[in-house]
């Protein structure tokens, strides 16, 4: 008798294949989760003592958890950690190497459990070498404590120790701090130094500086502090930088970062009306125009002008270029601008935080100077007595001259326009005052106008100019000398004699007294003119004598006269 096996067709023979076939996948999902629930790790712990030696029986006294452990199933005894030591290559394998001394609480608090030394006993030491057979054990190594046994059964906590030599230590992360500064007073496109400080010094890795996003470069930790210098922005105002800092032992030390607020300076300068560059907070006076460029801004931005403390006056916006920069903004000090430091502020869209200040002092508008009489200049003679302004003075003449305006103790050299004559320089005291120098007019100068200037040895220094004339002023006449018409000696027949100092007693009886009082240039010049005119007198008679005596003659015709023959 054949048996033939029945073929499985029916639904019944399907049926009992797939259930066998899921039940067998049940139970490996179910024992999946048990083991990875097993290896959980749920925390850290810390020992006591933190250090100790590597060949002790027991490592350590105590330990503490940083939670509790989950609470035992149900039939399950109540949780006793154990201490394991774990293979560095692959953490679910280790040796247990102390056991706690008695159970623990249920619930979620932190507890501290006592340790006694395992069964059979096992240093650090001796457990590490089942792994780590023939190389030095100085490293990182993992340690875990277990709620209960059975390493891969039990939920557990982690901690890490150094090994240096026969010595462990506890390796707890420190939390690492990060102070940043940056240079001040630093402008736009200027050095600028970054400074990064790590506490604690002795914390190892790397400092990345940061603006914004943008990574500005990254230096060594040494000594617990790294340091870049970068270029300032092109856009003045505040920056914020940052300092990240790596750490390249993450179990002993965390990483960390600080950051600093920073205000970058505009670039700012202030020409007067002849282009000469001021100074740090120059004198301006009411009225006075300057020119100013500032270089910061944002390109195109719209850049508002104030004055501090106002005035009531109002000021143009002025329009950043492509460049970022405003070029000779034209400002004049307005009227009932108060004497004293005062500030003009330009700021990108009128924000305080984006600001460029020239600062000056205020003065009264001088008086206008007479234009005859140079500025800060004084001469006299050698007598003391104050010359006036561009005075006519004698070659060989010598004057002193004060001049004042120089900067304290400069050299003043000395120079006549238009002569090749050489003087002796001049030094100004400690208030800028050249006092009582004597010039001496050279004696062969020709006449005219002159000109002596007295100038700082030195670009653009204090000069100071003295104009002097020499010889007879263009345009003068003598007054003539007061005296009495020439009449005054002849009226009552005085004599020549009349106009002597003494002829008065020789002539009439009182024409002598008449010639006494005029001068004797006058009265010898009244008997001159009366001379000449009795010689033209004659002659005039004697040629018309000979005129008439020829045209009798027949001598002498005219246009229209017949020649008549006697």
């Amino acid at each position: 008798m054949n048996h033939r096996l029945a073929q499985l067709r029916s639904p019944v023979a399907l049926l009992t294949c797939c259930a066998l076939l899921c039940a067998a996948l049940a139970g490996m999902v179910a024992f999946a989760g048990r083991a990875s629930a097993a290896a959980e790790t749920i925390g850290t712990f810390t020992l006591s003592p933190d250090t100790g030696s590597i060949s002790a029986d027991l490592m350590a006294t105590s330990a503490t958890s940083s939670a509790g452990c989950p609470d035992p199933a149900a039939g399950q005894t109540a949780n006793q950690p154990l201490l394991w030591a774990l293979n560095p290559a692959n953490l679910a394998q280790g040796l247990k190497i102390a056991d706690a001394t008695a159970t623990i609480p249920t619930g979620t608090a932190p507890f501290t459990s006592s340790l006694k030394a395992a069964a059979p006993v096992k240093s650090l030491e001796t457990a590490l070498r089942a792994f780590v057979k023939t190389e030095s054990l100085d490293g990182t190594y993992t340690l875990g404590l277990a709620c209960r046994s059975g390493l891969t059964t039990s939920a557990r906590f982690l901690a890490k120790i150094r090994i240096v030599g026969t010595t462990w230590t506890l390796l707890q992360q420190k939390t690492t701090s990060v102070a940043l500064s940056a240079a001040d007073g630093v402008s736009v496109g200027g050095d600028l130094k970054l400074s990064a400080t790590v506490t604690p010094a002795e914390a190892p890795g790397t400092m990345e500086f940061k603006e914004g996003e943008t990574s500005l470069g990254t230096a060594n930790v040494t000594g617990g502090t790294a340091e870049t210098t970068i270029k300032a922005p092109a856009v003045g105002g505040p920056h914020t930088y940052t300092a990240v800092f790596k750490s390249s032992d993450p179990e002993a030390y965390s990483d960390g970062q600080g950051t600093d607020p920073v205000s970058i300076g505009y670039l700012l300068t202030a020409k007067d009306a002849d282009g000469k560059t001021l100074g740090d907070k120059p004198t301006l006076t009411v009225g006075q125009t300057v020119k100013i460029t500032v270089k910061g801004f944002t390109p195109g931005s719209t850049v508002k002008v104030v004055q501090s403390p106002g005035t009531g006056a109002t000021f143009a916006d002025a329009t950043a270029d492509a460049d970022g920069a405003v070029v000779d903004y034209a400002y004049t000090v307005p009227d009932r601008t108060l004497a004293g430091d005062t500030q003009l502020l330009l700021e990108e869209g009128g924000s305080a935080n984006n600001r460029a200040t020239f600062t000056f002092v205020s003065a009264d508008a001088e008086p206008s100077p007479d234009p005859t009489t140079p500025a800060d200049l004084e001469v006299t003679d050698e007598d003391g007595t104050v010359l006036d302004a561009n005075p006519n003075l004698a070659a060989g003449q010598t004057v002193k001259i004060t001049a004042r305006g120089y900067t304290e103790d400069a050299a003043v050299k000395v120079t006549l326009a238009d002569s090749e004559e050489t003087f002796e320089n001049a030094k100004a005291n400690t208030e800028g005052t050249v006092e009582g120098y004597e010039f001496t007019v050279p004696k062969k100068i020709e006449d005219g106008d002159h000109v002596l200037t007295l100038a700082e040895d030195k670009t653009d220094g204090k000069s100071v100019e003295f104009a002097f004339t020499t010889g007879d002023v263009a345009g003068e006449s003598p007054e003539p000398s007061p005296s009495d018409s020439a009449s005054d000696g002849t009226t009552d027949g005085g004599t020549d004699s009349g106009g002597t100092d003494t002829g008065g007693t020789s002539g009439g009886d009182t024409g002598g007294t008449g010639g006494g009082t005029g001068t004797g240039s006058m009265a010898s010049t009244g008997a001159q003119v009366g001379a000449i005119g009795l010689t033209a007198v004659a002659l005039l008679c004697a040629g018309s004598a000979l005129v008439l005596h020829m045209r009798r003659k027949g001598l002498l015709t005219f246009g229209t006269d017949t020649p008549q023959h006697h």
